[in-house]
């Protein structure tokens, strides 16, 4: 793997568990909500964009270590693919091979 990949990887890493410490703070409020403010998940360290997520379909992605929420333009096609498309965001699946495994090895949840 080059070494964009590999960068693009961690960060993409990075947000994930920005995103994973957030949800901590929203499930530990006592007035939680039905939405979830969350960064964007793309490559580029420099954005800072957010939107919200419903709380479900935000533990749906969570579920699979290779999924992420990216704006919709943020994308990186040679080593994701979109997989499902909301109004706000895309979610994104990283391809199998190295861009798999370093989303697996960074997995907050595993």
């Amino acid at each position: 793997m080059d070494e964009r990949a590999r960068r693009v990887g961690r960060n993409e890493a990075l947000f994930r568990t920005i995103n994973e410490e957030i949800e901590k703070l929203e499930q530990a409020s006592p007035f939680p909500q039905e939405d979830l403010v969350i960064v964007c998940e793309c490559g580029d360290l420099r954005c800072e964009e957010r939107f919200s997520v419903p709380v479900p379909g935000y533990e749906d992605v969570r579920a699979d270590p290779a999924l992420f929420f990216v704006l919709p333009g943020h994308e990186k096609p040679d080593v994701e693919d979109v997989v499902d498309r909301a109004e706000a965001y895309f979610v994104v699946r990283k391809r199998a091979g190295d861009p798999a495994r370093i989303a697996e090895a960074t997995d907050p949840r595993s």
